[in-house]
């Protein structure tokens, strides 16, 4: 299971295969990867014919359906993608270097070392003023974390840990991680000005980044640059750096700060989907 989130960039491949039918093209062919590893792990030369996958899918009334089919199947549906994937390359939009990177995720469950990478992110230095707006925010927009609290309560499904790490400040209040979990990843919708707002509120935008610098010598660890008449004219980034010790649930949700600055840089939508 995942938390699916994908940057609504308009594209060639978007004009040709509608995103809805993308993104299920996607989750289906990595359903049967995943299937068609596995078995050849026992049966090396195991044809994908051979090998089923269970998808759940819509039945073309709103509801869903789980279907068996072969993972042969599975790949030739995809064919059509396969065929825009030169598209991609130049891609501004994509969150990973990969053919269709514009999607991504953030697989369950999340580790305690990504929660604790989030609450790090909250500042609660004397007189630094994101904390109030934050706890302000999310009181105003009633969001107690009760979802993911009700989610903690099947030890190791959702969450590594049961119990929510919590910042307490100076004013009495505190935060819990499953706000912020709700703040970021059960708003299904984030719009270019939400996105900014939401980077700018954890101290992860910087903006005005130099031009006459190379991208590799940027300590950034997500830039974009905004063009103008085929010329760069801006450069925005997370104030973000690898670390030798971010565990993949940690990587992956900086990844999805990476789609955030892509849709607040490129005016385009992030979808987030669970």
């Amino acid at each position: 299971m995942s938390i699916i989130f994908y940057v609504d960039y308009p594209c060639p491949v978007k004009e040709s295969i509608r995103p809805g039918r993308m993104l299920r093209l996607l989750y289906a062919r990595e359903r049967a990867n995943e299937a068609l590893n596995k078995a050849r792990r026992d049966t090396p030369d195991i044809a994908p014919e051979q090998v089923m996958v269970d998808l759940t899918l819509g039945a073309g009334t709103g509801a869903k359906e789980l279907r068996r089919i072969s993972a042969a199947d599975v790949q030739k549906q995809f064919g059509p993608l396969v065929a825009l994937a030169d598209h991609c390359r130049q891609c501004r939009a994509r969150v990973e270097p990969q053919n269709f990177g514009c999607r991504s995720r953030v697989d369950f469950p999340i580790s305690f070392k990504a929660e604790a990478f989030l609450m790090g992110l909250i500042h609660a230095k004397d007189g630094d003023p994101t904390p109030t707006l934050l706890c302000n925010y999310l009181e105003s927009n009633g969001m107690a974390g009760n979802q993911p609290a009700e989610m903690r309560k099947l030890p190791g499904v959702f969450f590594e840990s049961d119990k929510p790490l919590v910042r307490r400040f100076a004013d009495g209040r505190r935060l819990s991680v499953n706000q912020l979990f709700e703040l970021l990843f059960l708003t299904g919708q984030i719009s270019p000005k939400h996105a900014r707002f939401l980077l700018g509120l954890l101290g992860l935008y910087a903006g005005n980044l130099p031009l006459d610098r190379g991208l590799f010598s940027l300590p950034n660890l997500f830039v974009v640059e905004r063009e103008e008449a085929g010329m760069v004219v801006s450069r925005a980034g997370l104030n973000l750096s690898d670390s030798p010790g971010d565990d993949r649930c940690t990587k992956q949700i900086q990844n999805f700060f990476g789609a955030l600055l892509i849709g607040a840089e490129l005016g385009c939508d992030v979808w987030v989907k669970r």
